[in-house]
């Protein structure tokens, strides 16, 4: 990939658009082979390419790369899905083009993926263009769903049809959501209980009882409500609805986000080697010798680089990833097995828990948890879900490293100007980010969930929402769960309940509660 000469480099980025596009460097090689004019590319090379910056998010350097060379489904897919997260006009582009593969190869598995797409994503041309869709796939669970999301109509025959379907899942959670928040209580509990929890995967069956729970006993149905809850802490005790079905139940519950200790031995203790079980011996063998890189190099040879689908699969390969320090793909991959991996029990769901809760920077962490007196599972359960513990990472709006700091608001903190090279060093970038969070901690009175809040949206947004709430009929003393389902950003909602369950997984599983 570093030459000596163009022929090498060129090899070099083909190699890495095909296996490892989010390599350290691989995005500006991309970049520039993308633009050479000698010798040219041939179009298997430029759909290579183009796959590559889509795999890295940018739809528009990949539509140019590709330069009208022919395409196939592998690509149009990847590339649809990088527009859609683009600006307005891509996002239309993105529209159009999964709507054109859908239209061309109707029966490649890419099809659905796309009908899937479209039915998720949100703008005015949406469903015109979901009306266009190939018959078929305008009668598939995804397009289904969003229809009677829409409508609010026809909801039972959806989940009737296609229990097992996330499109299902996601549209059971999107109306049970809209009847919570008007407290319509009767309504959200016969909406949470159209599926059987052992239907759905173990993060959303969490969802799905803690909120039945919920529900059940604002109906007054108290026994009923103890039985949801208890369920769902039998069967995943760990992350935000188990440390919030604890409280509700009235179990000790400690979220602790400030330090008793006063030494850097506060972080959680290393946890003990855990068997591969990919199912095959030499692999296992390998990994058992401490054998990472070895391992991860059978595993993709023998996989010719074809993306993992099923749970175990992806478990596997998500570990063995983390192996060879890429927590970026892996935290990733790990976090779409635990939603694909339906009826999954605790104790065999409880290693991969462990692997999407690891343990990074341990004595830096450690330091700057002592520094700030913050209990250091806070600062692990921030930073996976800012950079997954990616100290490289620079955001689109220009937030940079393991806590994500603004260069600004570094050099706030810092008393000095902070370059983007020295935030994404570790040892500079935690201990800023950790006075950032101590700030933030002391301004909210110590509370959990306005601090995880304005750690993503801001400390002005949380300030509006406090004096003029989105819901003033909600209490955030009260009824903390629906106050945070209030937020008006999608993003700081998800944010909040993934940050303060990261911290209750890390807590729990260092005192080895659980199974």
């Amino acid at each position: 990939e570093a030459g000596p000469g163009p022929a090498q480099r060129r090899a070099g980025a083909l190699l890495l658009a095909r296996w490892g596009a989010r390599w350290p460097g691989a995005e500006g090689l991309l970049r520039q082979t993308c633009q050479l004019k000698a010798p040219p590319l041939s179009a298997a090379e430029r759909r290579g390419l183009a796959r590559g910056l889509g795999e890295l998010g940018d739809g528009a350097a990949a539509t140019a790369c590709l330069a009208g060379a022919p395409s196939d489904a592998a690509t149009e897919l990847v590339i649809g899905r990088a527009l859609l997260k683009g600006t307005a006009a891509q996002n239309q582009a993105g529209e159009a083009r999964l709507l054109a593969l859908a239209s061309r190869w109707p029966k490649a598995p890419q099809a659905l993926e796309a009908a899937r797409l479209l039915s998720g994503n949100d703008s005015p041309t949406t469903l015109a263009r979901l009306a266009r869709l190939p018959q078929a796939l305008q009668q598939s669970a995804p397009v289904a769903a969003r229809r009677a999301a829409t409508s609010g109509r026809g909801w039972q025959q959806v989940l009737g049809r296609w229990p097992t379907d996330p499109a299902s899942w996601e549209l059971q959670w999107e109306l049970a959501r809209e009847a919570l928040l008007k407290r319509r209580w009767a309504a959200a509990a016969v909406l949470l209980s159209a599926l059987e929890p052992q239907q759905l995967p173990s993060p959303l069956a969490a969802r799905q009882l803690f909120w039945l729970g919920y529900a059940q006993q604002e109906l007054g149905e108290q026994e009923a409500a103890r039985r949801s809850w208890s369920q769902l802490l039998e069967r995943n005790p760990w992350g935000y609805y188990g440390w919030r079905a604890r409280v509700r139940l009235g179990l000790d519950a400690p979220l602790a986000l400030r330090s008793n200790g006063s030494s850097e031995d506060t972080m959680p203790p290393a946890r003990p080697w855990q068997p591969l079980r990919s199912g095959n011996g030499n692999l296992n063998r390998l990994w058992r010798l401490d054998q990472p890189l070895e391992s991860w190099e059978r595993w993709r040879t023998a996989r010719r680089n074809q993306p993992p689908q099923q749970p175990a699969d992806l478990t596997v390969e998500g570990r063995l990833r983390q192996g060879v320090g890429d927590d970026w793909t892996s935290l990733g991959q790990l976090e779409l097995a635990s939603l694909r991996w339906v009826g999954a029990s605790c104790r065999a769901s409880l290693p991969l828990e462990q692997a999407l809760h690891p343990l990074r920077f341990g004595a830096i962490f450690g330091a700057a948890a002592t520094a700030e007196r913050l209990d250091p599972a806070l600062l692990l359960g921030v930073a996976k879900q800012e950079s997954r513990f990616t100290p490289g990472v620079r955001s689109p709006v220009g937030a940079v490293g393991l806590l994500q700091l603004m260069p600004a608001t570094a050099a706030e903190l810092a008393g000095a100007p902070v370059s983007d090279e020295q935030l994404r060093q570790p040892e500079v970038n935690v201990p800023l980010g950790a006075r950032y969070l101590n700030q933030r901690l002391r301004q909210w009175s110590g509370n959990p969930f306005l601090t995880a809040a304005s750690y993503n949206a801001g400390q002005g947004s949380v300030g509006s929402w406090l004096e003029e709430p989105p819901d003033p009929s909600l209490s955030l003393s009260r009824e903390p769960e629906l106050w945070v389902e209030a937020i008006p950003f999608p993003e700081t909602r998800l944010y909040v309940k993934k940050v303060l369950g990261n911290v209750w997984s890390y807590q729990s599983l260092a005192q080895q509660q659980g199974c």
